[in-house]
């Protein structure tokens, strides 16, 4: 009798707790009624930023560093700087992406593209909190960047096994970077239809002589070239869009010569299919050394071209 008395009062509680939480599941947002372990749709769904986390630099200025992930399955997403992807405060608007592609990669990045721009803030506004808002899919996501968790904190020096940030150029005796944020090439124009050529030099570099588990002190760099930036639909075709370091090592070519101490010269041809304002990223990566992945945020440096495409 006993076990039957438990037994009803149980069936009660259940079915007490379900008249409350049916009312209130109605009370939500569509769009937040779905099953977190729903399968993504192909299309129609969002794009969201994410703050990787921050540097502190030797001058005390902070850089910031934003990816983004995809959530459809097939549909790459378009979004304008502008109401549905600004950033704020508005004096480092401009910078982020407007074209979103989809990525399934192995580890923990999964959707995600990492590190695709940085923003620094100087010393004395440190403590500023940079705020990226995108909105795709019926839904707005907005991500604050800011320098106050150690968890999120990262750094530039050397990784465990001597590994840093790769070295890029636009021409040998130019500037380079070495870091998320990178640089700009000087503007490039051409027209519709018409092949233009991109090239930089990249150089692998680290303190790898200072541990004897390295097999090697330098590694072969895997470059990709992607769009940053440009007109909604408009996909510009490359020639060698990805060699992977392991690639370069094997293959070389055309998308990778040998240089002097260590660089590399790369390059690719772009066609644009539509006249506008593009912004291209070539992305160098050292995840062919064992210290180095990019579930680690960590090694790869980013450099941008503007393009210009006429009729």
């Amino acid at each position: 009798m006993k076990f039957i008395k438990r037994t009803l009062i149980k069936v009660s509680a259940v079915a007490l707790m379900g008249l409350f939480a049916a009312p209130l599941y109605a009370q939500l947002p569509e769009h937040l009624r779905d099953y977190p372990l729903a399968t993504r749709g192909a299309t129609g769904e969002s794009v969201a930023p994410f703050f990787n986390g921050w540097i502190r630099n030797e001058d005390r200025s902070i850089t910031l560093i934003f990816g983004f992930a995809n959530q459809n399955r097939e549909a790459v997403t378009d979004i304008p700087v502008g109401p549905n992807n600004f950033i704020e405060p508005a004096k480092y608007d401009g910078v982020q992406p407007t074209h979103f592609p989809v990525y399934q990669r192995r580890g923990f990045v999964g959707i995600q593209e990492r590190g695709a721009f940085a923003i620094t803030v100087p010393a004395e506004e440190a403590d500023t909190e940079v705020v990226w808002t995108l909105t795709s899919g019926g839904q707005t996501w907005s991500v604050p960047g800011r320098a106050t968790s150690t968890s999120y904190e990262m750094s530039n020096g050397e990784r465990a096994l001597g590994s840093l940030k790769p070295a890029i150029r636009f021409d040998m005796n130019g500037p380079e970077a070495a870091n998320v944020q990178g640089m700009f090439a000087a503007p490039m124009e051409t027209s519709v239809g018409d092949s233009i050529t991109f090239t930089a030099y990249v150089q692998d570099r680290g303190n790898r002589q200072a541990y004897p588990e390295n097999k090697m002190m330098l590694y072969p760099l895997g470059t990709e070239w992607v769009l940053h930036q440009g007109p909604t639909g408009a996909v510009p075709e490359f020639s060698v869009p990805l060699i992977t370091g392991r690639e370069r090592a094997q293959q070389g070519g055309e998308s990778g010569t040998s240089g002097n101490n260590g660089w590399e010269k790369v390059t690719t041809q772009a066609t644009f299919p539509e006249p506008g304002e593009y912004v291209v990223r070539l992305r160098a990566d050292n995840f062919q050394a064992p210290d180095s992945k990019f579930d680690n945020v960590c090694c790869w440096s980013n450099a941008y071209i503007p393009v210009t495409v006429t009729p």
